[in-house]
């Protein structure tokens, strides 16, 4: 086979360079780090149990060990999907929670993570639902290991996220009219800054 019809296999996305400049141009092209940008959305579900207000939290396994976080996927845009109905949806799949009612729009945060492939600028928003339904059945197929109810401050200090801590914050106000401390991100689990409006 001669090289040429080697060369015409390869993708066309490939950069073929010459030997003279080859080490400034593979700089350059190593720096230069593909953006995929992804839309969630999940929620805070509360429910009552004795007067007191629990938050449902799912335990999920990370490159960090295992944390605690809320419920959230990606919304299906091709289906036509909103951002509250995939909401619903992901907390019905990854929570296994059927009664369930979504109340309005805690919050949007926006975060990047650097994946295998590519820098994700990601972008999800989070809705307050309730529900009287006790069980919560963790999606196995999701890698979620474990489900729990906790009460507000309890939940705040177990998420491993301060975005998640802001909107459990933010759907406690809501539901009891009580206000959030100013620096509300003093759990024990591993923080990642997400910026949220």
């Amino acid at each position: 086979m001669s090289e040429s019809n080697n060369i015409s296999r390869q993708p066309s996305r490939r950069t073929y360079i010459d030997s003279t400049n080859a080490k400034s141009n593979h700089r350059r092209k190593t720096n230069r780090r593909p953006i995929r940008r992804e839309v969630s959305a999940g929620g805070v579900v509360a429910r009552q149990e004795k007067g007191i207000w629990l938050v449902a939290l799912l335990k999920t396994t990370h490159k960090r060990g295992e944390v605690w976080v809320l419920p959230k996927g990606h919304i299906e845009p091709d289906s036509g999907e909103t951002a509250a109905h995939a909401a619903k949806r992901e907390v019905q799949e990854e929570a296994g929670i059927k009664d369930l009612s979504v109340k309005d729009q805690l919050g949007i945060t926006r975060f990047s993570f650097q994946a295998e492939s590519a820098l994700v600028q990601k972008t999800v928003h989070y809705f307050l639902m309730t529900t009287q339904q006790i069980q919560l059945t963790p999606q196995k197929e999701e890698d979620l290991i474990d489900a729990t109810w906790q009460p507000f401050d309890k939940a705040v200090q177990m998420l491993a996220y301060d975005t998640d801590q802001d909107m459990v914050l933010r759907a406690q106000q809501r539901l009891t009219g009580k206000t959030p401390p100013k620096h509300p991100h003093a759990g024990a689990g591993p923080k990642k800054r997400r910026i949220h409006t």
